[in-house]
């Protein structure tokens, strides 16, 4: 993939869509983000989007697999697997919940960079018939480059609606800082930092303190990584919006399961006194809104949390 050649997607028999690179075969898998009740039932908010190899028809590991991308492709790639997931997410069906995306803004060596990403992202974004404001941008720390193109990216971003969520906080004087200068409309707290803290009451109390701290700042915040239901009791406990994790559902290669489990509400008819709240018109090109509204509680369904297996 010499240079910034236009991704090829190609669709399967269901409509999703895959796309290559060499001899792998790339695929979306979504692992849903839930929200939970007070009697425990949970509502897809969200999907992580998450890139699934193959070679030669065997899974090949996301970590091995961009250890392998040549170091001039890896800003076309990190594209490709972006447009990759919307263009699914679009497939999918589902009218209000939102898409979690990777960023590395140490990909991008210029300004003019982050604006041709952003502009290419509003394309494809219309493209699959989604609104940038379903859209959640995940900025990572690691190898964040430049700080001027890091907030140029950002602020691009929130230009158009995208919203931002800072991944893996840990609550270190570095993560803190990302905060307070991004002002992300997300906060993911890493997974091994959770579970570490979750381990005393000391940790608890510091991890309840920190949620009502964001949350009154207009940050929603997600826990990942949940593997136990004794994790996602806590986050009930202290009131953590949104959670994810292998206790909740696995990730899958563009899937439908989830809608036998967690089905949306049927929308509203014309002439129902919500209909005006619950839908939007279409978009068009150079118009954004964010329409997203949380789902009424009888959407919710019930889940059985299910135990991770290797």
């Amino acid at each position: 993939m010499p240079g910034r050649r236009e991704p090829h997607f190609l669709q399967d028999d269901r409509g999703f869509y895959t796309s290559s690179y060499g001899p792998f075969v790339l695929r979306s898998a979504f692992q849903p983000i839930f929200s939970q009740t007070d009697d425990g039932h949970l509502t897809i908010e969200a999907f992580e989007a998450l890139i699934r190899p193959q070679r030669d028809g065997k899974p090949v590991s996301p970590a091995h697999f961009f250890s392998l991308v040549e170091k001039s492709d890896a800003l076309a790639i990190d594209t490709l697997c972006r447009e990759l997931h919307i263009l699914n997410m679009g497939k999918l069906g589902r009218r209000k919940a939102r898409l979690f995306i990777n960023f590395n803004p140490g990909l991008f060596d210029a300004i003019a960079d982050t604006d041709a990403e952003i502009d290419r992202m509003v394309e494809v974004t219309i493209k699959a018939g989604l609104r940038p404001g379903r859209l959640v941008c995940e900025i990572t720390e690691q190898g964040s480059g430049d700080e001027d193109v890091l907030h140029r990216l950002v602020a691009g971003l929130r230009a158009r609606l995208f919203k931002i969520a800072v991944d893996d906080f840990g609550a270190d004087d570095s993560d803190s800082r990302r905060v307070d200068e991004l002002e992300p409309d997300f906060i993911k707290f890493d997974a091994a930092w959770v579970r570490r803290f979750t381990e005393t009451s000391a940790g608890k109390g510091l991890l309840k303190l920190m949620v009502e701290k964001f949350i009154d700042q207009g940050i929603t915040v997600l826990f990942e990584g949940l593997e136990e239901d004794h994790q996602v009791e806590f986050c009930q406990q202290i009131g953590v919006p949104l959670m994810q994790g292998y206790a909740l559902a696995r990730p899958e290669i563009v899937p439908k399961t989830f809608d036998d489990r967690f089905p949306e509400p049927e929308p509203f008819q014309i002439g129902d006194p919500a209909y005006r709240d619950q839908t939007t018109p279409p978009i068009s090109v150079g118009v954004y809104t964010d329409a997203f509204s949380p789902r009424p509680a009888s959407a919710r369904r019930m889940a059985t949390f299910g135990k991770r297996t290797r």
